[in-house]
């Protein structure tokens, strides 16, 4: 099983987000969820597949991209204690046959969805969550639990590239909606020294929650 962690627009790699995921379920505009949720994820992130599949039928494992399309998941996002509300630009893709991912690109935060069709290809998203060996980089995987919320979170670490500092990869799957819902945070000059597993889980949750 293959971990797609990496997003192609073109020729150019556009983010780090893991892809994978799709089912039907409920629609709501951004913000049409009333009060916090313990669980689950917002109805209205069904509607941006819908939306890419509307813009970008053809889609494949090269994602297609657009920096003037406004996230169709959230208008704006709170990592390491800093909001943000402009996006660098979404990516629409489908990693997998009836696989599908909707990515939007913050400064350092990477946001996306994905949605698996029906169980068979859920439980290949399910076992495609976590730490890979991969070369170039080390991985640890560590859950965390946020309230009511299960999540993994995947250190990266780059032993020949130490620019690349540490990365973190917060992933939240849902079974009613065969779905997960990822954040990656880059190790950028802006991101606190002291960020690790938990702060991600927590900004995860957090985004899930509101």
């Amino acid at each position: 099983m293959r971990s797609i962690r990496t997003v192609w627009v073109a020729g150019a790699v556009l983010g780090l987000a893991s892809l994978l995921g799709l089912a039907a379920c409920g629609q709501s505009p951004k913000g049409g969820d009333k009060g916090s949720r313990a669980t689950g994820v917002p109805t209205h992130y069904a509607a941006a597949i819908a939306d890419g599949l509307k813009r970008y039928p053809s889609a494949g494992t090269v994602g297609r991209g657009d920096a003037k399309w406004a996230c169709p998941l959230e208008d704006s996002i709170e990592v390491d204690g800093q909001k943000q509300s402009n996006v660098l630009y979404t990516v629409f893709a489908q990693p997998l046959e009836g696989v599908y991912t909707v990515q939007c690109e913050f400064h350092g935060v990477t946001l996306s969805f994905t949605q698996a069709k029906d169980e068979a290809a859920y439980a290949r998203l399910v076992k495609g969550t976590g730490a890979f060996k991969q070369s170039g980089n080390v991985q640890t995987e560590t859950v965390v639990t946020v309230g009511l919320r299960e999540l993994t979170v995947v250190r990266f670490e780059y032993p020949t590239n130490k620019s690349a500092g540490v990365v973190y990869e917060a992933h939240y799957l849902d079974k009613a909606t065969l779905s997960r819902t990822s954040i990656v945070v880059a190790d950028t000059e802006k991101r606190s020294k002291s960020y690790a597993e938990k702060d991600a889980a927590a900004d995860l949750a957090a985004l899930l929650s509101r």
